[in-house]
């Protein structure tokens, strides 16, 4: 059985330290290329770091999942391609603990989060003609959970995290803002000890400036929020007049959001 909740404003609940947001573009997705003396974090798990810029050179050591890295020359390899994941990916130069290799550029996180224990690391992948966001939420030690998102290669994105946010049974949680053209889709992912669920899919639409539809929803530990219910609400056009002026409550079950309005059971 499956459980579709229906809105007129089509929002779509799925069940199944905040930063400052970093945008990354599919039709530049190697962020690496101009970067020199920046910061990164391996996306990878057990990444050789190779001698030279190709995968047959030495192996100078063993990267784990979200190790902290230098990029030294981004720009320098632009002629040495490797298909990783269903996309040809560059090299970079970087130095780790004061080795000096080269890693895959798809190996390395393009946009990079913290909150409390958890780092979230991102990276993209092409499954036939169908791209996506690959998220991986690593928590102490060096477990770690999964998940993608579907993705435009014109799309951009950007990236916050959050504490629990009032939401019972989860560590934390990460929210992707995906623009396309004059509409974006806020996802929301949970952290759970289960591993990293989709739970929240909230649309918006503008035309000139001003919405056609907005879609929020309040956690319970914000402004006008209750205990244990995360509230949705959509405004339509300019006036910010929420439509039917109906507020509907969620609780979160560990596996999915429930309401008890304006759902129905299908096969």
């Amino acid at each position: 059985m499956k459980y579709i909740l229906l809105f007129l404003c089509s929002l779509s609940f799925l069940t199944s330290i905040e930063g400052q947001s970093k945008e990354v573009q599919f039709h530049s997705k190697d962020r690496f290329l101009d970067n020199d003396d920046n910061l990164a974090y391996i996306f990878g798990d057990n990444v050789k770091l190779r001698s030279k810029p190709n995968t047959n050179s030495e192996v100078l050591a063993m990267l784990r999942i979200s190790d902290e890295v230098t990029v030294l020359s981004g720009g320098a390899y632009k002629n040495t391609q490797v298909r990783y994941n269903g996309i040809h990916w560059y090299w970079s130069k970087i130095r780790y603990n004061g080795i000096e290799g080269y890693v895959l550029n798809g190996l390395l996180s393009q946009s990079t989060k913290k909150v409390g224990v958890t780092t979230y690391l991102t990276t993209l992948k092409k499954e036939s003609d169908e791209f996506y966001i690959l998220v991986r939420a690593k928590n102490e030690g060096f477990n770690y959970f999964e998940s993608k998102l579907a993705f435009s290669r014109w799309d951009s994105f950007t990236i916050e995290v959050f504490n629990d946010r009032g939401v019972p049974n989860i560590n934390n949680m990460v929210k992707f803002d995906v623009s396309h053209n004059i509409s974006r889709t806020e996802h929301y992912f949970f952290n759970t000890t289960e591993g990293l669920k989709k739970v929240i899919e909230l649309r918006h639409h503008e035309d000139g400036g001003s919405y056609l539809f907005h879609e929020v929803v309040t956690f319970p530990n914000e402004k006008e929020g209750e205990k244990g219910k995360i509230k949705y609400r959509c405004y339509r056009d300019e006036t910010g007049k929420s439509y039917d002026d109906v507020i509907i409550n969620f609780v979160w079950k560990g596996e999915e959001l429930k309401s008890n309005i304006n759902v129905m059971e299908t096969n």
